[in-house]
């Protein structure tokens, strides 16, 4: 799986690129800024192991093992709701750039790499960069598992 990801991403970059406007060494533009305001949402889904899923398209319960190992050697984590939408994860900014002044407070980006292909529901900003959606994880739980319908009378 790492070999097959290590190679896709090596690929990638070696492609040649269109944008030739920067010949000069001049550092490149910054990126645009995200799209809308800066507002936090919760969301509710499937947590991803994205290296999988973009490649393959592999979720649910009998990826969960698999999902587990590649999440916690390092690939990325997304999030796809009922409705398909897929969010690419990402720890606090503000507790990547200082984790010491968050001492004692366990990180809920951190507790999600345990969680691979259940449903979880994630509180966090919401941003958007060239089409792609991420959530920037400010709380994390497990979705309880939905009850049981109990089966109506006489069926």
């Amino acid at each position: 799986m790492k070999r097959l990801l290590l190679a896709v991403l090596t690929a990638l970059l070696m492609l040649p690129t269109t944008d030739i406007s920067n010949v000069s060494g001049a550092p490149a533009p910054a990126a645009p800024a995200p799209k809308g305001p800066k507002k936090q949402v919760k969301v509710t889904g499937e947590l991803l192991d994205m290296g999988c899923f973009i490649s393959r398209g592999l979720r649910g319960d009998l990826h969960r093992e698999c999902a587990t190992k590649c999440i916690n050697n390092g690939v990325p984590m997304g999030l796809m709701t009922a409705d398909s939408t897929v969010y690419v994860l990402t720890q606090n900014h503000d507790r990547a750039m200082d984790a010491k002044s968050f001492a004692g407070s366990p990180d809920p980006y951190t507790q999600l790499k345990n969680m691979a292909s259940l449903q979880v529901e994630v509180m966090g900003f919401n941003w958007e960069r060239n089409g792609v959606k991420f959530l920037e994880v400010k709380f994390a739980t497990l979705k309880p598992a939905a009850a049981a319908t109990p089966p109506k009378p006489g069926s």
